[in-house]
């Protein structure tokens, strides 16, 4: 039987000068997400919106705030959502999403994680 990964944080950090986003989960894993990355797939209503009028691209979608092109975007502040999420404020003034720890742990980039992700 396949262990189901922990979707539970132990440390989480900002990383600015590099961009990411680390997660370090309770069974040990690290998880590594480049800023472009969060703020391109936006959890949030409104981006949701934007993504399905355009659903071929894959491009980083800034819908307010100053333009950002890919690799200038920056998290500026983060909080933490009760026990279950993380909330963002981007440089281009966007702070809607809600990034469930649920979500992001599903999301892992990392190789051992995409490598075990179910065919879509």
């Amino acid at each position: 039987m396949m262990a189901i990964p922990s979707s539970d944080p132990i440390e989480v950090i900002v990383d600015r000068q590099e961009r990411v986003l680390i997660i370090t989960w309770r069974d040990n894993h690290r998880s590594v997400y480049p800023f472009d990355n969060l703020r391109r797939d936006c959890p949030c209503a409104t981006c949701n919106d934007a993504r399905d009028r355009r659903p071929h691209t894959r491009e980083l979608l800034v819908l307010s705030g100053p333009v950002v092109k890919p690799g200038e975007v920056q998290i500026t502040s983060y909080r933490p959502v009760g026990w279950y999420a993380l909330n963002f404020t981007w440089s281009d003034g966007h702070d809607t999403g809600i990034y469930t720890y649920e979500s992001l742990r599903a999301a892992c980039p990392c190789e051992q994680c995409v490598g075990a992700a179910p065919a879509p």
